[in-house]
Order: structure tokens, then sequence, then C-alpha cells
């Protein structure tokens, strides 16, 4: 019997024996790394042990406001991945990341990226660079005031409007006001209000002046 091949439009024909073989250990890390930071939560727990000095107890991370169970089953998945490692410290169990491991898995990721980036074909004399056009911002047509837009990015999170209130500095109260479109978030916030919602600041600083004032 003749040897399979799969040939794609404007690609190199490839046997196909050959892509059923050959997985490298990078292959497998930038699968893993990108399975770590596939969801929200997933990188919510991973900065939580970092920004507290890769060291974690289990009762401080299930004390956050996210269900128990489903913080248990993210943290099974990191741990299986290897990025998450259990230690005791003080006959306590404590949580960190393994720094290099994390680490080689973050610039093989950022590689695989750098060398196979797709861009689209160019019209002649014009080079693809970043100045070339606006970049797209989110679409914020739905939204009736930049409450609306926090409140949506704090319930995606599940968080509450305690917790999101202390992250940002402010009262519970006025969060709730701000939400419903009744007060104004102080700009000085939205450094503190991006880093919460893990929103980049650019998109959460444009929101914030094209959407409506309060009433």
């Amino acid at each position: 019997m003749g040897q399979l091949f799969l040939m794609l439009p404007n690609t190199t024909i490839y046997p196909m024996s050959l892509l059923h073989a050959h997985f490298s250990e990078i292959d497998t890390q930038i699968s893993a790394f990108a399975r770590a930071i596939a969801l929200p939560i997933r990188v919510f727990i991973l900065r939580m042990i970092a920004e507290n000095g890769n060291c974690l107890t289990k009762q401080a991370v299930y004390a956050s406001n996210l269900n128990a169970k489903t913080i248990n089953k993210h943290i099974q998945e990191l741990r299986g991945l290897g990025i998450i490692k259990v230690r005791n410290v003080r006959a306590e169990a404590t949580y960190c990341i393994d720094e290099k491991l994390f680490e080689q898995m973050s610039v093989n990721f950022s590689h695989f990226f750098d060398n196979n980036l797709l861009l689209p074909p160019m019209p002649t004399g014009i080079s693809a660079t970043a100045e070339d056009g606006p970049q797209t911002k989110p679409d914020l047509s739905h939204y009736p005031h930049f409450g609306a837009y926090i409140k949506e990015h704090r319930l995606e999170l599940n968080l509450s409007q305690a917790t999101l209130a202390e992250k940002i500095v402010i009262d519970r109260a006025l969060l709730s006001r701000i939400e419903c479109g009744k007060k104004a978030l102080n700009a000085q916030q939205l450094p503190l209000l991006a880093k919460a919602l893990y929103l980049s600041l650019d998109d959460t600083q444009h929101a914030f002046a094209q959407l409506p004032p309060p009433n």
C-alpha cells in the first residue's frame, strides 16, 4: 500500500506517518503551559501564590471567596502539570510554584509565538509594523455606563463586591453605586481595577473614557 500524504493549501506536503511520530519535550511543555493559563481562575491561583512569595498555605487558598470545589479542581490540574508543588511548612500544607519549570515553560511558550507568528499577506511596499493602524478595541456598545463594565468583568471572575472593593481600595457601598451607574470611579483607581479584573490598563482606560458618565 502506498504511503499517505497530507497536503494543505500553500503548505509543504508531509507524510502522514511523520505527523504522528514526533512530539518533542518542548511541544509537551508548550501544551502544558497553555493549559495552565487557559482559564482566569488558574491565573488567579498562580498569581496568589506568586504574590505571597511563592509560598501560600492551603488554608489561605481556600479562604478566598471562590467555590472550594472549583479551586480544588484547578489546583489538582496545576499539580498534575507539575507547575504547583505541595510542601509541608511548619506542619502545614503549603502550595508553591516550581519556578524553574514555570520559567522554562514560559520561555518555550514565548519562543513558539515569536518563531511561528503567522502574518497576513501585505501589499507590496508595506511592512507589517505595530504602527500600521489602530489596534482593535473591545466592543463597548452593550454597556450603559462604566459601572456595568466593571460588574460584568467582576462576575466573570466570581468576585464579590466586597472583595473587589478591597482590591481597589474603595468602600463596598461606593462600588455598588458605581456599578449601578450612580457614581463615578476615581480615575486613580483604574490601575488597581485593571489588575484586579485581569484586564489591560489600556483597555480599562479606553472603556472609562468612552462609556457614558453616571446619571
